[in-house]
C-alpha cells in the first residue's frame, strides 16, 4: 500500500520530472535545487544533485516518479547483461579513478576503487535481479573475462530495496557513516547512485578497526 507521505512524494518527482525536461525559464542552480529536495524526501544524499546532468537527473525522478509500479518499463534500468560485463568493470573503473582524482587524497573513491581491485565490491540491481562481484579488468588474469555469472537477487524497486538495507534515522534519511552508508543486512559500506546512465548499489567491507 501506498502511504500518503509516499503519494505526496512521487507527485512531487512528477512534477520536477515535468518541470525538468520542460522548463527554459529555470535557472540549473534552481532545477538542481529542486531536485535535491526531492532527493532529500526519499532519505538519499542529496550533495551531488547538481553535479549530475539533466539527462541523469530525469532518469533519478523517472524512477522515484514509478516507485509503486510494477511494470517492465517502469523498473527497467537497461540491459541486465550489462553490470555482468567487462565493459561495464571498464566503465566502473573510470568512473572511480576520475572521481578518486577529484577527491585528492582519499575518500569514498578512493576506498570503492581500493575495493574493486581487491575484489571486495558488490554491485547490486534490484530492478533487474542481479548482483555481481566486481572485478579489475586490468588484473593480467582477466585478461580473456568478457562477462561473469552474476548472483540472482529479489526483484523489487529501489525504495524497497534501499529501505531493506539502509537504516533511516530520526529525520527519515539513511543514516551515513564517515561519508557512507552502512548496509544493515551486514554492515558493510554502501553507496547509491549513477554508474555510467543506469543506478546501482555498490557495497565493501568496512575499514577494520
Amino acid at each position: 500500500m501506498v502511504s500518503a507521505l509516499d503519494n505526496t512524494r512521487m507527485v512531487s518527482a512528477q512534477y520536477a520530472l515535468k518541470n525538468l525536461r520542460s522548463s527554459d525559464d529555470s535557472s540549473q542552480d534552481e532545477q538542481s535545487s529542486s531536485v535535491a529536495s526531492i532527493l532529500s524526501s526519499y532519505g538519499l544524499d542529496s550533495s551531488s544533485a547538481s553535479l549530475l546532468s539533466n539527462q541523469a537527473l530525469s532518469g533519478l525522478l523517472d524512477t522515484l516518479s514509478a516507485k509503486g509500479d510494477t511494470s517492465d518499463e517502469a523498473n527497467a534500468t537497461g540491459d541486465s547483461a550489462e553490470v555482468t560485463s567487462a565493459s561495464f568493470m571498464s566503465m566502473l573503473k573510470k568512473q572511480l579513478q576520475d572521481a578518486a582524482a577529484a577527491e585528492g587524497e582519499s575518500g569514498k573513491a578512493h576506498d570503492m576503487l581500493a575495493a574493486l581491485e581487491a575484489g571486495t565490491l558488490a554491485i547490486s540491481d534490484p530492478t533487474q535481479g542481479v548482483s555481481i562481484t566486481a572485478w579489475d579488468v586490468d588484473d593480467p588474469d582477466e585478461a580473456n573475462t568478457d562477462s561473469k555469472t552474476g548472483k540472482a537477487i529479489d526483484v523489487s524497486g529501489w525504495s524497497d530495496f534501499l529501505d531493506a538495507h539502509l537504516e533511516r534515522g530520526a529525520g527519515g534519511t539513511f543514516v551515513k557513516q564517515n561519508g557512507s552508508y552502512v548496509d544493515q543486512t551486514n554492515n558493510s559500506n554502501a553507496y547509491f547512485g549513477l554508474i555510467g546512465s543506469n543506478y546501482y548499489y555498490l557495497s565493501w567491507p568496512q575499514a577494520a578497526a
